[in-house]
């Protein structure tokens, strides 16, 4: 019976959490949002923010710059998901630039990770 009321706690937590972060991802982006859909941002502009989730993130990935250019949507999982349109370039002398789309993800703790990079 313990073990049934602390599944429940945890579970009333954890929907409380998801409420609150879609609640405040929401308000940031005058957009409602569906967890675990992506929303697209209406403020596409990168905010000093998204600014630093992105550098944080690619700061780590090593013989390519990246330039966020904008925020393309936003995804409210156990975290954040984040889709930057960006370009990239391969360090090396005349590397031309390519336009990549990086998702990047934000958990709950804070910590920030590349998902994937596609070419666009």
């Amino acid at each position: 019976m313990k073990d049934i009321k602390k599944m429940i706690i945890a579970m009333i937590a954890m929907v409380a959490l998801l409420t609150i972060a879609t609640t405040a991802v929401a308000a940031r982006n005058e957009k409602p949002q569906t967890v675990g859909g992506w929303t697209e941002t209406e403020v596409k502009e990168i905010t000093p923010e998204m600014q630093k989730i992105f550098d944080e993130a690619t700061d780590k990935l090593i013989g390519v710059d990246y330039k966020a250019v904008e925020l393309i949507g936003t995804q409210i999982v156990s975290g954040t998901n984040y889709k930057f349109l960006a370009e990239s370039q391969v360090v090396y002398p005349g590397a031309e630039k390519q336009t990549v789309i990086i998702t990047i993800y934000k958990d709950l703790s804070g910590n920030v990770s590349v998902l994937d990079i596609v070419n666009k």
